[in-house]
């Protein structure tokens, strides 16, 4: 199985997947996902090839294409959000069922390869980075964000109660060090869906959130942890993004 062939370049998109909140989102998890990808340095693709491992309901490739990518996303099973995106933007996103298999046939394909909240379900997460390592074309960049073991609401919630065994920091960088991506940078981010539907009170939880995050204490205990590294060109060492 090869990769989509990429459509004719197509015109500027504006999408940000807020105007698919009649299918089902609230705003609590839609101001969510803007406040975690919206505060991200992401490239501007310019037409060029994106790919989103594990891409769930499709609002983070919706993200990816507002910003000019051409958007493979794949995952496991389907999801049905999937038709509703694909009937909005027809080809200028992808979406399909792949397995490891298929991701190993798709080698140097890539110029972002863009992973969130995958790593930790996986058996062996430095076999995955590897292989995400090797998606990505010579001088494109590996973007994973992860959600923080370390922070205390999340662990309860999610690890705890959830069974989800994420990541602190350190053993995320010490797992993408053992994949090998040397220069990879990381930080960290605080977001979370606050259940809350008033546009004015999402409004004074971000100011609360922003004002969190810049507390140095905090950082360690952020809701995210975020790396991104650039794949090198050949012959040369990794570098950070």
């Amino acid at each position: 199985m090869t990769p989509p062939a990429p459509p004719r370049r197509p015109p500027p998109v504006k999408a940000s997947g807020r105007e698919l909140l009649g299918d089902g989102e609230s705003l609590a998890v839609a101001r969510f996902r803007r406040r975690l990808l919206g505060g991200l340095d992401l490239p501007e693709g310019r037409g060029r090839r994106a790919l989103d491992v594990g891409c769930g309901d499709g609002l983070e490739a919706v993200e990816l294409l507002g910003r000019g990518w051409d958007v493979d996303a794949v995952d496991l099973d389907s999801h049905p959000r999937w038709k509703a995106i694909q009937a909005r933007y027809g080809r200028r996103i992808r979406f399909r069922t792949a397995s490891d298999a298929d991701l190993a046939r798709w080698r140097g394909s890539y110029d972002l390869v863009f992973q969130k909240d995958v790593l930790h379900h996986v058996p062996d997460p430095a076999r995955l980075l590897r292989s995400l390592a090797r998606l990505a074309a010579p001088g494109g960049e590996l973007w994973l964000l992860e959600c923080n073991r370390r922070n205390p609401v999340s662990y309860v919630h999610l690890t705890l109660l959830g069974g989800h065994q994420h990541f602190t920091a350190g053993r995320l960088q010490a797992l993408v060090r053992e994949a090998g991506m040397d220069g990879a940078r990381a930080w960290a981010r605080e977001a979370r869906v606050w259940p809350v539907e008033s546009a004015a009170l999402q409004d004074a939880v971000d100011r609360a959130q922003d004002w969190l995050e810049a507390l140095p204490f905090w950082r360690p205990l952020a809701v995210y942890n975020l790396v991104r590294w650039r794949k090198p060109a050949r012959g040369k060492k990794g570098s950070p993004a």
